[in-house]
């Protein structure tokens, strides 16, 4: 984030933004999460088994413990970026209006942190979001702040 200091005007417009932006309510709910993820599991854990096996039938032969370690780290890997945008958008979904309009800046800090994991990835998204909040988020200046 720019460290300047913002002018008036450029105040004013996000001020405005701020206090009169629509808040989007994203279809996300827990039982949505929870479906998503036991379809996640069960896909993974049949999928993981029939590559194991298919790898054996060619002649691989890879100890069990570090093919399963090695599939699901590779996976939890694939698997980040979405789920951590789908947990922001949980929050989205369920925080209330007060906590939501607390956010002085442009975008709004859960805006933000969607689009740096999908522009950066999940672990270098959830930095950039997490220095943002820490050092930038309940301060008394209203910013523009595109990642």
């Amino acid at each position: 984030m720019d460290t300047k200091f913002p002018s008036a005007e450029e105040q004013e417009l996000v001020k405005q933004y701020v206090l009169k932006r629509p808040l989007y309510r994203p279809p996300v709910t827990y039982k949505k999460v929870i479906i998503w993820i036991l379809i996640v599991i069960l896909v993974s854990i049949t999928f993981s088994i029939l590559f194991q096996k298919v790898l054996y039938a060619l002649g691989f032969f890879i100890p069990k413990f570090i093919f399963y370690l090695l599939f699901y780290i590779i996976e939890l890997l694939v698997l980040l970026k979405p789920f951590a945008i789908t947990i922001i958008k949980l929050y989205q979904h369920y925080a209330p209006e007060e906590v939501r309009r607390r956010c002085l800046l442009k975008p709004t800090c859960s805006e933000y942190a969607i689009l740096v994991i999908k522009k950066y990835g999940a672990i270098i998204g959830t930095f950039k979001t997490w220095r943002r909040l820490k050092y930038y988020c309940r301060g008394d200046v209203y910013y523009i702040d595109e990642p």
